[in-house]
């Protein structure tokens, strides 16, 4: 069977198949390779897109009740405004590694007069040198984070609180603050001695997966595979053929 289909393949007419299916299959795979570059393009280009800082305050500009939008949690985000003294708490009972401390959060005024919490990070307790308030107007780079849900109904004590929420500050600060707080990762200018920088515990969400540009690619390739599969078919269909009509001329006295 191999040998009459390379016979019958080698035929003018099946070499003629043969070029016009290399001419699909070859445009079939730049087709779909088009496809794959262009998925990974958009993924890219989504990624940079919500990866790029925006200006807090498009999101808090002024304190509401309701929780962040889902797609502003995780945000990279810019904050420029002053630290108010008077507008800080630590939270209580948060290790750094194995190292017992506490989170630092301060309020920054804006322009506008919106005070936004910020992470400013770790100390080991209140005589931590990085507890003083830098002063002056200062550039904070840092990421976007929801409310804390665990004990969010407990009292603060000592002007410390056991979980970052808008009533646990609004509680201690005595002024109303939008839901929501900035995990410091730089300021501008910088102000040492100063906290710890702690991670976010919630990066960037992740984009959705551009499928129908996903499948497309593939769709060309399993076209270009196909279309190889009924060459081979119709030659192996046809070969048999012509060793049906051989074996029974031959028994044709």
């Amino acid at each position: 069977m191999g040998r009459a289909m390379l016979r019958l393949a080698l035929t003018p007419r099946w070499l003629v198949v043969a070029v016009v299916l290399l001419a699909l299959i070859v445009a079939a795979f730049f087709l779909g390779r088009w496809q794959w570059d262009r998925t990974q393009a958009i993924l890219a280009a989504e990624r940079a897109a919500i990866a790029a800082p925006i200006d807090v305050l498009s999101v808090l500009a002024e304190p509401v009740t309701d929780p962040l939008p889902n797609e502003a949690i995780g945000r990279p985000v810019t904050l420029s405004g002053t630290y108010e003294a008077d507008r800080q708490v630590l939270v209580a009972n948060r290790a750094l590694g194995d190292a017992p401390g506490a989170w630092v959060v301060t309020g920054m005024r804006t322009d506008v007069g919106a005070l936004i919490p910020v992470l400013r990070g770790w100390v080991v307790g209140p005589d931590d040198p990085g507890v003083g308030v830098p002063q002056g107007e200062i550039l904070v780079r840092g990421v976007l984070q929801p409310d804390e849900v665990f004990y969010s109904d407990a009292v603060p004590v000592d002007g410390q609180i056991v979980s970052i929420s808008q009533n646990a500050l609004a509680q201690v600060w005595g002024e109303d603050v939008p839901p929501g707080f900035v995990v410091l990762q730089s300021q501008t200018p910088e102000a040492p001695p100063a906290p710890t920088p702690v991670p976010p515990t919630i990066d960037v969400a992740d984009v959705p997966f551009p499928l129908q540009n996903f499948f497309y690619a593939f769709q060309w390739w399993i076209f270009a595979a196909f279309g190889l599969f009924l060459y081979l078919r119709w030659l192996r269909i046809e070969a048999r053929k012509e060793i049906q009509s051989i074996e029974l001329g031959q028994t044709i006295p």
